[in-house]
């Protein structure tokens, strides 16, 4: 049995950060680098995310993603305002994973 957490760190993160990346890389002309000091994740990462070169699972779930919920996490990622940015993860993990979870910031 797969529990919640397994599907926001397996499926719903990968996806975000892959929208997030492609948004950073298109929209604000960010190197891979400083895109995956921005998500916390690496550098290797992201180049799979702009080459689409993950899961069609998380590919899946990406295309669930809405726009402007994606550009205010970018946003509040780029603005360094942490509570924020994780306020908007669990929005959207929520809406995307439709589960309430003990870790999640209202």
């Amino acid at each position: 049995m797969k529990t919640e957490y397994e599907a926001m760190v397996k499926e719903f993160l990968p996806a975000l950060r892959a929208r997030a990346a492609k948004l950073m890389s298109g929209k604000y002309k960010m190197n891979q680098i400083a895109i995956a000091e921005e998500l916390g994740t690496t550098q290797a990462a992201v180049s799979k995310y702009l080459s689409n070169s993950y899961s069609p699972k998380v590919k899946a779930m990406e295309k669930e993603l809405n726009k402007e919920d994606v550009e205010l996490f970018v946003k509040s990622v780029r603005e360094g305002e942490k509570y924020e940015a994780q306020r908007s993860v669990c929005k959207m993990c929520a809406k995307n994973l439709s589960h309430d979870c003990s870790l999640m910031i209202k």
